[in-house]
């Protein structure tokens, strides 16, 4: 079934533009398509004006801003989730009773999609930064393979959710047979494995939080075949063991050591374990080492990602927004810290992650905790002010935060914004937190 004969004439409810309009354009994609789409989002219609607006202009047929009327669910067809609501949203109950189809866009782009090669960059850190180094290396071997007339012509194409541009979008143009990689994001990894959906490459970047399987973290690859892929470092493949998981596909081990001396890769440690997760799935591909080698030295460190921003008065400031889970902390806190010369800001929404071996790590790098306000940071503020040999401060905002953080930080400190929980309250999405960050520093 094609995506046009899916959704011709079918009601669809989407639930959720997403923090920064992430679903505009799967949106335009199903109108386009011929679906009757309404969209409900709980923010104000003021917010929403500019995505409406355009959505309105290409054939949106409603729209509701504020709490979600369930009755309207009940007419529809199929219910389209973005990802910051879950399955078991109150308003979703009336729609489970009727049994009408409740998708993500992940899961409905593989209902709908051709049989494709599924590169899936998985971990609870690092998956843009493997992602924007391997897309590029991929898309050009199957640009030369193309010139050369090689068999199948394959495309490469990439589905990130945090881009804006689309994952049902990719089925105007994705073919049988073309690669897809696709950062998957750590609340989509029971919905891929409910529609039985397994990467053929399945590379982790690092370990999953616990609240992303039911299990193990490796059962999103059940249905891995013998000629699939698993990559990983070391630490990951070991692991195995303890989860007692058999393996159908390959298991390819890497270490920073994969990429040559020669190279001069000059990312820090953690940049250059991604390049070798990278480079490993490359050579499946066939990248010629020249292409691979090239890309990685024209590649630059992506932002709100341990990003460096300014100097002020001999302290450095780094943007680590990005960051959600303790164990993107930890990377962030190792690759820059050195004789506890760190200064931290930490805190903000609840994402059930486990902090015990953060606190376990903090003494050893950062003098200084500056907490920001939310409902993580309630939930564990004990547990912070316990960590030993570390001053833990609290503030009320942000900005406050990186005014302590100046007073607090010694000429040679390093200040590191690495927030180790979601965006909440003031902040609507992560963007928009490191965009506050970035603002306020570069003001100083």
């Amino acid at each position: 079934m094609t995506s046009r004969d899916y959704f011709k004439g079918k009601r669809v409810a989407l639930i959720g533009l997403g923090p920064h309009g992430e679903m505009v354009e799967d949106a335009k994609f199903m109108i386009k398509q011929g679906a009757l789409l309404s969209i409900y989002d709980l923010r104000s219609e003021s917010r929403l004006k500019s995505h409406l607006v355009f959505l309105r202009s290409v054939g949106l047929a409603n729209y509701v801003c504020g709490p979600i009327p369930a009755d309207d669910l009940l007419d529809m067809d199929v219910v389209i989730l973005s990802h910051e609501y879950p399955r078991d949203s109150t308003f979703l109950k009336g729609v489970k009773e009727k049994k009408i189809p409740i998708e993500y866009p992940e899961t409905l782009f593989f209902k709908l999609a051709p049989p494709v090669t599924l590169v899936g960059v998985m971990g609870s850190c690092g998956k843009a930064t493997v992602v924007s180094m391997l897309a590029p290396m991929i898309e050009e071997a199957c640009e030369i393979a193309m010139r050369k007339g090689g068999e199948g012509n394959q495309q490469c194409f990439v589905a990130d959710p945090e881009t804006g541009e689309g994952i049902m979008v990719h089925l105007k143009k994705i073919r049988s047979g073309d690669i897809l990689i696709m950062r998957i994001e750590e609340n989509m990894m029971r919905e891929l494995e409910g529609v039985r959906i397994s990467p053929h490459v399945a590379i982790y970047v690092s370990r999953l939080s616990r609240s992303s399987y039911d299990d193990s973290p490796f059962d999103i690859l059940k249905f891995q075949t013998y000629n699939n892929f698993i990559i990983a470092s070391d630490e990951v493949i070991d692991s195995t063991r303890l989860y007692k998981f058999q393996s159908k596909a390959k298991m390819l081990r890497t270490k920073s050591a994969l990429i040559p001396d020669v190279w001069e890769f000059a990312g820090r440690s953690h940049d250059r374990e991604n390049a070798s997760l990278a480079l490993q799935a490359s050579k499946l591909f066939k990248v010629e080492d020249e292409t691979a080698h090239r890309i990685l030295m024209a590649w630059k460190p992506l932002k709100g990602r341990i990003e460096f921003i300014k100097k002020v008065k001999g302290i450095d400031f780094y943007n680590d927004s990005a960051s959600i889970a303790p164990s993107s902390t930890i990377a962030g806190i190792i690759s820059l810290a050195e004789n506890r010369n760190l200064v931290l800001i930490l805190g903000g929404a609840d994402c059930g992650s486990d902090y015990r071996e953060l606190y376990a790590v903090l003494p050893q790098y950062a003098h200084t905790i500056i907490l920001l306000p939310g409902s993580g940071t309630l939930k564990e503020r004990k547990a912070m002010q316990k960590i030993d040999h570390t001053d833990t401060l609290s503030v009320p905002s942000l900005e406050e935060a990186i005014i302590l953080a100046s007073e607090s930080a010694r000429v040679g400190d390093k200040v590191l914004f690495s927030p180790g929980f979601d965006a909440g309250g003031f902040d609507v999405s992560r963007k928009e937190r490191g965009e506050r960050f970035v603002r306020v520093v570069r003001g100083l």
